[in-house]
């Protein structure tokens, strides 16, 4: 009998039910902190929401949110500015991050150290970087104007001035986010297959034509996750906004998530704000699927060709 028992076979968890079991909690926390948020903001878009009033959260009005966000002149000047401060911001990223990798990639000494450093900015958290940013720009005692009065140049109100303030932030966010692209840029230089390189040295190509025919081609899909990632992470701008300007002076550096924060947390109409949060999201969307669609056929393409 125990014969028997021990030649039993033991009941198995299949591959599939293993799977599932293992993609349980981070399907929950997608569900909680990601997918109950996003329905439920857009329950609210088709609501009409005053948490000012007794109504509260009041009954369904259809697209009636969507409508007043496409006709509001403020949303539209905060996705302009947005826009803007994305697009400057991250070529200049782009451009001093690629040249920076390039740098490192050609050192021979301290490289760890450098990479180290590059670090820094990105490791600090946003709040305390933020305000130490925010004393530099002071117009009495900051560093950049105390810099202008040694160079004989007149002193600046660099966050008080419409012409000045969101420049102002771009240098911020540029010296933030530049060590994130040199990084990723770095990395990828140095995954690339040295045989490549080594033929076009014999075939006595110059460093441009190596850059250009085979360095830039094969750092395509690095480079272009990358830019998606600093320009999602561009147009959600809001910690420095908050750190350095309020939005002010004026409106002058009020981007979209901010103005979507007055809307809903300062108005609190969260019924606009949703509407106006679901539209950005659907624009981000699109954007990323384009430029992803763009790289995916480029790497079918070279691929054909090998």
């Amino acid at each position: 009998m125990s014969n028997d028992v021990a030649d039993k076979p033991k009941k198995t968890m299949s591959d599939r039910a293993y799977a599932y079991l293992l993609l349980a909690p981070a399907m929950i926390i997608i569900f909680f902190f990601a997918l109950y948020p996003l329905f439920y903001a857009i329950d609210l878009s088709t609501r009409h929401v005053d948490l000012t009033s007794a109504v509260g959260i009041g009954p369904k009005v259809g697209l009636k949110n969507y409508r007043f966000a496409l006709n509001d002149g403020f949303f539209w000047s905060a996705t302009q500015r947005t826009i803007i401060f994305a697009v400057v911001a991250v070529s200049v990223e782009m451009i001093f991050g690629i040249a920076i990798a390039f740098l490192l990639n050609g050192l021979r000494w301290f490289k760890g150290i450098v990479r180290g450093l590059l670090l820094l900015p990105l490791a600090a958290a946003p709040a305390a970087v933020g305000l130490i940013w925010r004393y530099m720009y002071h117009p009495d005692f900051g560093v950049y104007n105390a810099l202008m009065s040694m160079l004989g140049l007149p002193e600046r109100n660099w966050l008080g001035s419409t012409v000045l303030a969101l420049p102002s932030v771009m240098v911020f966010d540029i010296w933030q986010w530049t060590p994130f692209v040199a990084i990723i840029t770095l990395a990828g230089l140095q995954s690339l297959p040295k045989e490549p390189f080594e033929a076009a040295e014999l075939d006595g190509a110059s460093i441009w034509q190596v850059h250009r025919r085979i360095t830039f081609p094969m750092l395509a899909p690095v480079l272009t996750l990358v830019f998606v990632l600093r320009s999602i992470d561009a147009i959600r701008l809001y910690d420095p906004i908050v750190m350095l300007t309020h939005g002010g002076p004026g409106t002058a550096t009020e981007t979209l998530t901010y103005y979507l924060y007055r809307v809903g947390l300062k108005f609190f109409r969260l019924d606009q704000a949703s509407a106006m949060s679901i539209l950005f999201l659907y624009a981000t969307i699109v954007f990323c699927a384009l430029i992803m669609r763009s790289l995916l056929k480029a790497q079918g393409a070279r691929a054909e060709r090998q």
